[in-house]
């Protein structure tokens, strides 16, 4: 699967979260159901879709720790997703093991936060492009400390499912619109192996 197909995928995942949420308040009755379960292997497989792009691509640059930090994340995506499915199988089911793997929805989000500082620093993507994995980062923090300060039920929450939507839409455009052989002729004209 080469890195277009993966930002299509992305893009086509990134606003599931932003559905799902909706749905859900529109027919509370759904809510925490199975259909979270839908919309979150979507949207955590989408995002899988965007990191395993940036990998390839280096965004993190080409250290030993640049590289290790993708597989990271896409290790703790790998765990929310599986709380995914887990909630689409028994959404009623909430077991240690079912909480344990679903705070690598949030862990995830950290993690993510490391990686659009890495990729800033590493000057890998070009322009703009190269702050998009940092505004991904930032939607986890921003929306605690909003909670935090104006409660769960503020109306300026209901931005938040957007927030992520507009941000991880923009991370597949990223994906989508860098060009594999580009990267690699800048890491090799830097004298960087590419392996």
């Amino acid at each position: 699967m080469n890195n277009k197909t993966l930002g299509i995928f992305a893009l086509i995942g990134a606003p599931a979260l932003l559905i799902g949420t909706q749905a859900e308040q529109t027919y509370p009755a759904l809510s925490n159901s199975w259909l979270t379960g839908i919309w979150g292997i979507v949207y955590i497989s989408a995002w899988m879709a965007s990191m395993l792009a940036l990998r390839r691509i280096e965004a993190t640059g080409n250290s030993q720790i640049g590289k290790r930090l993708l597989w990271v994340i896409i290790s703790t995506l790998t765990l929310a997703n599986i709380s995914n499915v887990y909630q689409l199988l028994a959404p009623q089911d909430k077991s240690i093991l079912f909480m344990t793997l679903d705070s690598f929805w949030p862990i995830s989000n950290l993690v993510m936060l490391i990686v659009g500082i890495s990729i800033i620093k590493a000057k890998v993507l070009p322009s703009w492009k190269r702050y998009v994995p940092l505004v991904v980062g930032l939607w986890f923090p921003l929306t605690m400390l909003i909670m935090a300060l104006v409660g769960r039920d503020a109306p300026i929450m209901v931005f938040v499912p957007y927030y992520s939507a507009v941000a991880w839409s923009l991370l597949a455009i990223v994906v989508l619109t860098v060009k594999e052989t580009s990267i690699l002729n800048k890491t090799a004209e830097a004298g960087w192996q590419v392996v």
